[in-house]
């Protein structure tokens, strides 16, 4: 615009469309790298012609590579962990930013085959196979040998993370087992101090449902209103749409994602004989008084303000769900006023046989290269290097000498960055660039000095330190099971939604029924309605697709 606008020597106004500068905007990393190839091509003619030698730029311009990160939100490729990423791998990251619904954005990439050099995706969602059978993926299995740090860094994962046929069309982020504990009930520590004692409150060991449901009876006897509300003795996590049981409940009676019957068949969690048993214990708590009302339609945003109130007891969820919460308590009430992690098993199950922290060695997320990607070997080397120990330090410890030290052969963080991180994750992410990006990302410590993967957690605060101490042994790999119901518009996916549909529809009013009889009159019918619907198919294509992936992954 600045060169063909409208001026004093040029009448000639060029009019582009928002659409264009879009394209434009997109492209802006290839038409860069034609540019350049332009320019050498003319200079080669030129240099022919005239047999004059012309000499080639001091600095030569990096090759660009375009990165769409579906978590990336509006923030920009520009701090200085980033600066010092693209210094160090010699690549420009031009960073697409997913607007609006960033599945909509991927489906219509695909669709156009408009996407750009790299995409991270959900690895769960459907998408990932859409693009690897629409041959819009880099098979990496051909890339290996230039992939040293990928080798050894994910080791078996990624003989589990193969397509059908065999081959690694991306690689996992957040990848590798993660044994930090999740589920529990995260009680008020005061409270619980002021109604079992300083030993007990302070005990490693677990808490039964009829213990902890005596508990919640002291409970709302001692404080039935708080900070001037009606008090509540437990909230739940925020539903989700694919699951049909609270996960600390599901937890705490040693389900997994399926049950598995005596001949090794898979079955939707809800023919687990314990399935009913847990609601059961929902529903008591329900009608007892003690189940926060609202527990269907919460969100993330409003459990947040709730546990913040300061009238709420306890929480069945992740123990880290919490840490905004007590930072509001600790500056309101006092700073034992903390919500910290308890294990709660069923009155019949032994408590190292709970399935509290299940958590995919597979990873949340998919990286790959697609077939757009015109300078391959930048691509792989940026990925290498990302994926390396040195790429992992670089974007979740930061810049060594700045941001941590290395003592004694520890990783040692410099100043009160640590405690910066707790106070404000968010803001320290903004001010350092430390964790702003997590691609590849490797769970567990370091194999050299056993320090944390990411600096922020490299001291464990009270939350941290109560839910190792209290949640022991019940983390479990759900790899196995991820991804198995059948997705799309094929007969058998429409049939899986709707079961998924009929359990989701009925979950909710077993735990606000009215009576024990009522809880078991709608799990009748929901069952009845399965049966109805196809669920009987809809399994027998899970443990196909569930013996298939064991044979790839025992090849």
């Amino acid at each position: 615009k600045k060169k063909y606008g409208r001026d004093e020597k040029m009448t000639i106004k060029y009019r582009i469309s928002k659409e264009t500068l879009n394209i434009l905007h997109k492209n802006k990393g290839r038409i860069r790298n034609m540019k350049k190839r332009i320019a050498l091509l003319l200079a080669s003619v030129m240099a022919v012609s005239s047999m004059t030698v012309i000499p080639a730029a001091a600095d030569e311009e990096r090759p660009t590579i375009s990165f769409f990160d579906k978590n990336s939100g509006i923030k920009a490729f520009d701090d200085r962990i980033a600066e010092e990423l693209m210094n160090r791998t010699g690549v420009n990251i031009d960073l697409i930013s997913p607007t609006g619904d960033p599945a909509e954005k991927l489906s219509l990439m695909l669709a156009g085959q408009d996407y750009p050099d790299i995409i991270l995706m959900d690895r769960s969602s459907d998408i990932v196979n859409k693009y690897i059978e629409a041959g819009a993926l880099v098979n990496l299995s051909d890339y290996m040998d230039k992939l040293p740090n990928v080798v050894e860094m994910y080791g078996d994962t990624l003989n589990k993370t193969r397509y059908t046929d065999g081959n690694n069309y991306y690689l996992s982020n957040w990848y590798g087992p993660d044994p930090d504990p999740v589920n529990g009930f995260i009680c008020r520590y005061d409270i619980m101090v002021d109604l079992l004692g300083q030993e007990r409150a302070d005990s490693d060991e677990p808490f039964t449902v009829s213990e902890m449901e005596e508990v919640f009876k002291q409970f709302k006897e001692k404080y039935p209103t708080l900070e001037g509300k009606d008090s509540v003795a437990l909230m739940l996590s925020e539903p989700k749409k694919t699951d049909d049981l609270n996960g600390t409940f599901a937890g705490m009676y040693g389900m997994k994602t399926y049950y598995k019957d005596e001949d090794g068949k898979l079955h939707f969690r809800v023919s687990d004989p314990k399935y009913l048993e847990a609601v059961h214990s929902l529903n008591d708590l329900y009608t007892e008084g003690y189940l926060d009302k609202e527990w269907v339609t919460l969100t993330s945003d409003l459990r947040n303000q709730k546990l913040a109130a300061g009238n709420v007891f306890a929480y069945a969820g992740a123990y880290w769900d919490v840490w905004t919460a007590n930072a509001s308590l600790n500056q309101m009430i006092g700073e034992d006023a903390d919500y910290l992690a308890y294990k709660v098993v069923a009155d019949d199950v032994d408590p190292d046989e709970t399935t509290l922290g299940g958590r995919s060695s597979l990873g949340w997320d998919a990286i790959a290269i697609t077939n757009n990607c015109e300078n391959l070997d930048a691509a792989l080397a940026f990925v290498d290097y990302c994926a390396s120990q040195e790429g992992q330090d670089l974007l979740l410890w930061g810049i060594e000498g700045e941001d941590y030290t290395i003592e004694d052969g520890v990783r040692t963080p410099v100043g009160d960055i640590v405690e910066r991180f707790k106070a404000d994750n968010t803001k320290m992410q903004e001010e350092t660039g430390i964790t702003r990006w997590t691609w590849f990302v490797k769970n567990g410590n370091h194999e050299d000095d056993g320090t944390p993967s990411r600096i922020s957690m490299a001291k464990k605060d009270i939350t941290a330190q109560f839910a190792e101490k209290n949640l022991t042994n019940t983390y479990w790999d759900t790899a196995e099971f991820d991804g198995l119901i059948p997705t799309g518009n094929t007969p058998v996916a429409l049939k899986a939604q709707k079961v998924q549909d009929i359990i989701a529809q009925a979950y909710p009013h077993m735990v606000n029924a009215a009576s024990s009889d009522e809880v078991d009159s709608v799990y009748n019918q929901m069952m009845s309605d399965l049966d109805a619907a196809g669920i009987a198919e809809v399994e027998d294509t899970i443990n196909e697709t569930y013996a298939a992936r064991m044979e790839l992954w025992n090849e």
